[in-house]
């Protein structure tokens, strides 16, 4: 019969959420070192949310640019900033999920070489955003 478990359909396990908290403290860590408020987001391999923070003082659209950059990274196994040419494809409009934004500012989360997610972030300079998603994933690791 059906089981339910903790393998997403993909039969990859994505980041716990004591992980995306983890990760989540670390980019608004580093947010705050470089001086400027964001919004970061984890999914799992498929885009979908796992945990999501914006800080006091991030804009209120920066919560859904930081998931779409997220889930882009995840559907493509790359950080969001090299698939500006996926982009120009239009695939986001064939592809199940959430909407996908192809701008700089997300990574993807690897365990044991296998992709599980992605950490993204919005509020700042395309590459501040990537810093602070960086950060997180090397504190979930």
């Amino acid at each position: 019969g059906l089981m339910a478990g903790t393998a997403g359909a993909q039969g990859t396990i994505g980041p716990s959420l004591a992980e995306a908290k983890k990760a989540l403290a670390a980019t608004e860590e580093a947010a705050v070192e470089m001086g400027v408020g964001l919004s970061c987001a984890v999914v799992d391999s498929r885009g979908t949310l796992v945990a999501m923070t914006r800080m006091d003082s991030a804009r209120y659209f920066t919560a859904n640019v930081a998931a779409g950059k997220a889930r882009a990274s995840a559907a493509f196994g790359a950080p969001s900033g090299g698939l500006t040419r996926v982009g120009e494809l239009g695939l986001e409009k064939v592809i199940d999920g959430g909407e996908m934004l192809f701008l700089q500012g997300a990574v993807p989360i690897m365990k044991d070489g296998d992709l599980v997610g992605a950490l993204g972030c919005s509020g700042a300079s395309a590459q501040q955003d990537e810093d602070a998603a960086k950060a997180g994933v090397a504190a979930m690791l």
